[in-house]
Formats: C-alpha cells, structure tokens, sequence
C-alpha cells in the first residue's frame, strides 16, 4: 500500500472515530475498513484468499452479537413490562411496607400524630400498643368498635403517665375481636391492603393505604 493509500485508509479511520466518539467498532464500522482496504490494497499484492475470510468470519461473527444482543433487550424489556403488568394481581392482598413505626423527634411540641390501622374484620374493641425501640409498652389505648378497613387514630405522643415520650421509633401494633368471632385478631402499622394499583412511566406504584408505593418499596405482599 503505498503513501496515497494509507493516507486515505488513516483518514477514513479518523472519520469512523469521529462518527462513533466511544470508539466502538461495530459492523458497519467494521465494514467501511474492510471495503476501504480493498479499495487502496496493492494490486501486485492482493489480500490473501486465507485472510479475505478470515475478516468476512469476524464481521458474520459480530453481526450475529449485535442481533443476539438486540433480541435479549427486547426479552428483557418484554420481561420488565410484563412482570410490572403482573403486579395488578397483587390488589386486594396484604402489603408490608416496611415503615412499622413513627419517628418522634420533639414529643413536646407534638400535640397529635396521626396514624392509620387496617381492621380486616368489624371488630367490637381493640386496644393499640405503642411501643419503644427496645419492646417496652409507653402508651396503650383501648378503642371502641369501628367497621372493618382502614382507621384513623390520633396519638400525643405521651406515654400512660401523660410525660412526653424520648425521641425515637415507636412501633404500633393492635390486638383486636372481631364482632362475628371470640378469637383475638392483631394487625400493625405499615401492612395495609393494596387497593389500586398505576402506571407511571411504565412502573407500577401501588396504592397502600392513602399512598402510592414502588415495587422497590414494598417489603412483602403476601
């Protein structure tokens, strides 16, 4: 190959660099190379029949990974859509956040923190427990009956001697009977029913008691 020729082989390559600035060589890269290389190759001295398909060998072979690499991303993408699509049969079954407790940071100034409990039977009393990071019961509260789904409650954050409570976590949990059975039933903050479920921007969000959740957000469904 002579001065002419690798100037233009040299420039075509910088062109190919400059078109693909991440210095990938894919096949229509590979291709251009391989065509330009006939084109300046020495007519005294052809390319060798040997080397020739050795090349086309190599571009066959990276053709094949770029269809196999597409075909996977369309699988994966099929899979992701279909999986969130899958989420629909999880309304109407129990959901555990994982955020069982409330953070209390200045009991002082508290006057209510409101908080939500999921009943899944009408029940004729129950009695609420908050508890501290170590188990201990600060505060507990006897409720009347209310119908069956979700409650609302209001706590001071004071515990049973009406001081206010240290700051930290506090765990609720509620032990109640149901009017139609004598067996106690328990229930706690953080689980409630998923009620609906949407799409945003492809991803499902879950309604979990007034919120919307991810799939990564959820702890269990069960």
């Amino acid at each position: 190959m002579d001065v002419t020729s690798t100037t233009s082989v040299t420039k075509t390559r910088s062109n190919d660099i400059a078109s693909n600035p991440n210095s990938k060589l894919d096949k229509d890269a590979f291709m251009k190379l391989f065509l330009t290389q006939l084109q300046y190759q020495d007519p005294t001295a052809p390319m060798k029949t040997e080397d020739m398909m050795q090349q086309t060998a190599q571009l066959s072979q990276m053709e094949t990974n770029n269809n196999l690499q597409s075909t996977l991303k369309q699988l994966s993408n099929q899979l992701s859509s279909s999986s969130q699509y899958n989420t629909i049969s999880a309304i109407g079954k129990m959901a555990d956040t994982g955020h069982d407790s409330l953070a209390i940071s200045d009991a002082k100034s508290i006057s209510n923190v409101p908080f939500d409990l999921y009943f899944k039977k009408d029940f004729s009393s129950a009695t609420i427990d908050i508890k501290d990071s170590n188990g201990h019961i600060v505060k507990s509260m006897k409720v009347k009956g209310n119908e069956a789904g979700l409650s609302s409650f209001k706590w001071d954050a004071k515990d049973d001697s009406g001081n206010p409570v240290p700051n930290g976590a506090y765990t609720i949990t509620a032990s109640y009977t149901p009017k139609d059975s004598s067996k106690n039933l328990t229930t706690k903050y953080g689980t409630y029913p998923v009620s609906s479920i949407k799409f945003e921007d492809g991803q499902a969000r879950l309604k979990i008691g007034d919120k919307y959740y991810s799939l990564n957000d959820i702890k269990e469904i069960y």
